[in-house]
């Protein structure tokens, strides 16, 4: 099991099992996370939900991306 931790609505947090998320549909000012038969609303959009499953920051846009390696070095 792949737990990450999510914002919930209202605030809040949960650990999400992200095997066991089956589809997510966006709604005003995020979206809604459906696990089986049950389902959690979260203040994220479809993009920031990608990079927190990913284990992204919320707001990564790409830009500082590096296909998962750390760059070391750079000044």
């Amino acid at each position: 099991m792949r737990f990450v931790q999510i914002e919930m609505l209202p605030t809040g947090r949960a650990l999400v099992d992200i095997d066991k998320l089956t589809h997510a549909v966006p709604q005003d000012g995020g979206a809604r996370l459906f696990l089986g038969a049950q389902h959690l609303d979260v203040p994220h959009t479809l993009d920031e939900l990608e990079n927190v499953l990913a284990g992204r920051a919320r707001d990564d846009d790409g830009e500082q991306g590096g296909a998962g390696f750390e760059m070391r070095g750079r000044r």
